[in-house]
């Protein structure tokens, strides 16, 4: 009774003053964990921040290997240019560490604090979405994803909330004018730069929208060219660069001949920390294996990966039982994955996705706006890394969107639309 006297008291709050609650929460939170645990000791460097010390040092946009290696496309440019400003301005020690961490913990809150406002965009509950935040703030069950700032997997789970709700307004308003277009390209432009593998999730969106728009196909097609081509605008620069630094005009990134190649051969496994510690790594990409990396400076980047591309598709055409028993245990490892440092985490992490699935599944039922784009990107979003191995960091974008469906399960299956959710939506 105390919790539920709880949530209502929340639901009097206004949007503005529910969303500094969460961020609040969620920031402290992560911040005692920056505290206790101290992870900015560790200046262990991966690809995207090796590339932004190249920038922020000799302004080469490159050497993000064992070697330096020369210009790359290893990485997606948005985030590396923020952390690049950063290493810049603060140099690359432990000063740098604590800013970084920092900055990954307010993107990370602030997607947690659009968790009530995103909800009632897309048709759940927003008291659902005010749950979920709190959950969230409360308990980081992937810590260091949310707080190291190695990769860009905090922005990649905001963009995916914003995607959701710019589908939303779209499927709702049926609007096709033109600034509504240049405005859509210019998002879907801006998150392709920070995260280029989102392009298959902005085409599905671009084909889905075409079927809904079906009864006014050719004032659609007109929509999605301006569409598309605000979006080729944005990443043209991009590929220009591509084209004189590598040779090629590189449209997202050049690495999939390395991940594939890694994770796919004789002594693969699922796990993305399985054949880190069984030595994959250190035998196949050039970040660990200083002669992978003379293979790179040598071949050139985009040669290199057309090889280990080549490599890749050999072996699975040769071993496809093998290739078949990989991909459904990536599958299992996206969706359920064990996680050796906490069974409390890992236990915490299959009930959301299992009240996730099931919360989609009835959404899809009743045909409800939530379940189809919320569905769609459960969908197409995990498609890639079923083809290469996975760890905690892959999944994570999309922890939101199963605790969300879970919870308005929940929700519509325990209590009837409450005198505080209708406050708050009178707030909204």
């Amino acid at each position: 009774m105390k919790t539920i006297r709880l949530i209502t008291a929340f639901t009097k709050l206004t949007p503005f003053q529910l969303g500094v609650l969460l961020f609040t929460l969620a920031f402290l939170v992560r911040l005692a964990v920056i505290v206790y645990f101290r992870p900015y000791h560790d200046l262990g460097r991966y690809e995207l921040e090796r590339t932004a010390i190249s920038l922020a040092n000799t302004g080469v946009y490159g050497n993000p290997y064992a070697v330096p290696t020369g210009p790359t496309a290893h990485v997606s440019p948005g985030y590396t240019l923020i952390l690049a400003t950063l290493f810049h301005l603060f140099g690359t020690g432990i000063r740098a560490e604590v800013i970084k961490e920092i900055l990954a913990v307010s993107v990370t809150s602030l997607q947690i604090a659009l968790l009530p406002a995103v909800a009632g965009a897309i048709g759940i509950r927003q008291v659902a979405g005010l749950i979920a935040g709190l959950v969230m703030a409360l308990y980081p069950a992937r810590p260091l994803v949310e707080i190291d700032g190695d990769w860009e997997t905090p922005y990649m789970a905001l963009s995916l909330m914003l995607v959701a709700v710019l589908a939303a307004q779209h499927w709702r308003r049926r609007d096709l004018r033109i600034v509504t277009a240049i405005r859509h390209g210019i998002y879907w432009g801006i998150v392709l730069l920070f995260i280029g593998a989102l392009l298959p999730l902005f085409i599905t969106f671009v084909v889905v929208e075409a079927f809904w728009e079906r009864r006014r196909l050719v004032k659609y097609f007109q929509f999605a060219l301006i569409e598309i081509v605000v979006v080729a605008a944005c990443l043209t620069p991009w590929i220009i660069r591509n084209y004189f630094a590598l040779g090629a005009p590189v449209i997202t990134r050049t690495n999939a001949g390395i991940e594939l190649r890694i994770s796919n051969n004789d002594l693969a496994a699922p796990d993305q920390r399985e054949n880190y510690l069984h030595g994959l790594f250190n035998r196949y990409h050039p970040l660990q294996s200083p002669t992978e990396a003379e293979k790179v400076r040598e071949l050139g980047e985009v040669e290199y990966n057309r090889r280990a591309l080549l490599q890749a598709k050999l072996w699975i055409r040769t071993h496809p039982t093998r290739f078949f028993e990989l991909t459904l245990g990536r599958i299992r490892c996206f969706w359920f994955y064990t996680d050796p440092t906490s069974r409390i985490k890992t236990l915490f992490c299959w009930l959301v996705n299992v009240l996730g699935f099931t919360g989609l599944a009835v959404a899809l039922a009743q045909q409800r706006l939530e379940g189809k784009i919320l569905g769609l990107i459960a969908l197409i979003y995990p498609l890639p890394n079923y083809l290469v191995h996975v760890g905690l960091r892959q999944s994570y974008p999309v922890e939101w969107l199963m605790l969300l469906l879970g919870i308005s399960l929940l929700a519509r299956a325990l209590t009837p639309r409450s005198a505080g959710e209708h406050a708050l939506a009178a707030a909204h």
